[in-house]
């Protein structure tokens, strides 16, 4: 989304959420998008190719070891 990539990831903050770990070099770069998948993609969130190479995370979420 805007140029801006991330993961969706298993961590349930709520029932229903749906957690994107965007790749950055923040530790705790989680986002709640709880219930909201629709308005995600009609912002322009779409998804990307599988074999996309994060800068900062790895395909799990977690922060890769520089």
């Amino acid at each position: 989304m805007d140029n801006e990539y991330g993961i969706i990831v298993d961590v349930q903050f709520h029932k229903s959420s749906t957690v994107i770990r965007w790749d950055t070099s923040v530790e705790n770069d989680f986002e709640d998008w709880l219930g909201m998948w629709g308005p995600f993609v009609q912002m322009g969130g779409k998804i990307i190719d599988p074999n996309y190479q994060f800068k900062y995370i790895n395909d799990d979420g977690t922060l890769k070891d520089f």
